[in-house]
């Protein structure tokens, strides 16, 4: 039964683009640029909730690394002439790279200094790509990134963006998933939840937080590049703050720790904002107040509505 509603599900997100264009002709740009988007963020939201749900460290150094793997792609593309995918591999292994070396030392201080450095971390990195004008080009932008192409299949139209943001929160779902069940799933939480007790069980908290931060920071590289390869041009403004402020709001929205729940975050924050444009001049404060709503009344996210409603129906069901 669950196979079958996945698979169900599955087609239907596949042939999206078709049911768009036959229902909505005159939106299906801007409705597939939004499922585009939303596609992206909701795979940066997993790798953000590998640190922040899993091991319990609030980082605020991924606007970090997925800018080290946007600018290392976009470079390399634009300057250097790779393909896209030795581009691709780059970008991710550089923000690996630089979650690792960074990691060592900021998992050596406490809690709330850990997530005061890697706010530092975030800050100088947008400066430095600010100023590096010869390197990055600073406000002037890295123009000119060519499309995604692999041998003759080269991906130009909107349709095709679509199935590969779908494809990159697909993988990136998967990894979540493997990575958060069995048995380093239970070492994760068990660093999250009671550090002591984890290194009395020979559970070293430091390795597994190092791992679950050098992961996230490659996958932010890697849909980073993705990213820039999408939208032909990167500028030091796509790596402010903010970007944690975001990923802060889809994972506590959908639900903390929850691979259902966070994508579900990251949908409604990126789609909701897009349909109340329509209430222009209101259009902040209803977001803020659905936003503040949920908060108060559903702490736990959208994550746990889902669960308590499956829960409602799974009784309701033998009975009927």
């Amino acid at each position: 039964m669950r196979g079958a509603r996945w698979a169900v599900a599955g087609a239907v997100l596949i042939a999206l683009p078709w049911l768009v264009a036959a229902a909505l002709p005159g939106q299906q740009r801007y409705i597939l640029h939004v499922l585009v988007f939303t596609s992206l963020y909701g795979a940066l939201a997993l790798s953000y909730d590998l640190v922040v749900g899993h091991v319990g460290s609030l980082s605020l150094a991924h606007p970090a690394f997925f800018g080290v793997g946007a600018y290392g792609a976009a470079l390399l593309a634009t300057e250097a002439r790779w393909p896209f995918l030795a581009a691709l591999a780059a970008g991710l292994l550089l923000a690996g790279l630089a979650a690792l070396v960074v990691g060592v030392p900021m998992f050596r201080l406490t809690e709330h200094s850990f997530a005061m450095g890697t706010l530092g971390l975030a800050l100088v990195t947008q400066i430095v790509a600010t100023n590096w004008v010869d390197f990055t080009r600073g406000p002037l932008c890295v123009t000119g990134i060519p499309k995604p192409q692999v041998g003759d299949f080269r991906i130009a139209t909107l349709p095709g963006f679509y199935w590969m943001g779908l494809a990159t929160l697909a993988v990136v779902a998967l990894l979540y998933h493997g990575l958060t069940t069995f048995r380093l799933g239970r070492a994760f939480h068990a660093v999250r939840d009671n550090e002591t007790l984890a290194s009395s069980a020979a559970i070293d908290p430091l390795r597994y937080r190092m791992l679950a931060f050098t992961i996230a920071g490659a996958l932010a590289g890697g849909i980073g590049a993705l990213y820039v390869s999408y939208v032909g041009v990167l500028c030091p403004g796509e790596l402010t703050v903010s970007l944690s402020v975001n990923l802060l709001v889809m994972i506590f929205l959908g639900g903390v720790g929850s691979l259902r729940g966070v994508v579900v975050g990251a949908a409604a924050f990126t789609a909701l904002p897009e349909v109340l444009r329509m209430a222009p001049t209101w259009r902040m404060v209803i977001y803020g107040l659905l936003l503040l709503v949920i908060v108060i009344r559903v702490p736990d996210g959208l994550e746990g509505v889902l669960q308590r409603r499956g829960a409602r129906w799974r009784r309701s069901a033998p009975e009927a």
